[in-house]
């Protein structure tokens, strides 16, 4: 058994075994799936035929539908709102996001949200987004008065 010498680090791991390789050449010719460049690389017999030049072009081919883990562009934020891809919405984010509540209260009332205008959920359940749960204060002002409300009605 050969016993490699250590590196101080993959890329010189990385030079060594390709300098040591037998037939140092290329031995793969394709057009990448991105870009439409010509490439050479190696091909290993036991791996599938590689099909783009680089780890970019991987990345690029990946992006919105056509990466593996895309959900239809809907997920979760960490306080437990649905939050949907939307990059033409006229109100969505750096992110190009949205929250669904504001985007179903959006599509009943006819008209887009104001920045100021706050979405409650009836039932405290901020992942049910039917219509028929959420109600809509003119600003956040308001918002907190009618939780006051309901806390003052719990109390008594």
């Amino acid at each position: 058994m050969k016993v490699l010498p250590r590196f101080c680090s993959q890329k010189c791991s990385g030079v060594y075994k390709t300098q040591n390789k037998k037939g140092t050449t290329k031995n793969f010719k394709g057009v990448c799936e991105n870009c439409g460049n010509e490439f050479e690389t190696y091909k290993s017999p036991s791996r599938s035929t590689p099909r783009f030049c680089s780890i970019k072009c991987i990345g690029e081919s990946q992006k919105g539908e056509n990466n593996p883990a895309y959900n239809g562009g809907k997920y979760f934020d960490s306080n437990g709102y649905v939050i949907l891809f939307m990059p033409d919405h006229p109100n969505c984010g750096v992110k190009k996001t949205i929250y669904e509540h504001r985007f179903v209260m959006e599509c009943k009332l006819g008209r887009y949200l104001t920045e100021e205008e706050c979405v409650h959920h009836i039932d405290f359940n901020k992942s049910n987004n039917e219509p028929s749960n959420l109600m809509l204060f003119k600003n956040n002002s308001e918002h907190i008065k009618f939780h006051n409300k309901i806390k003052q009605n719990e109390q008594s």
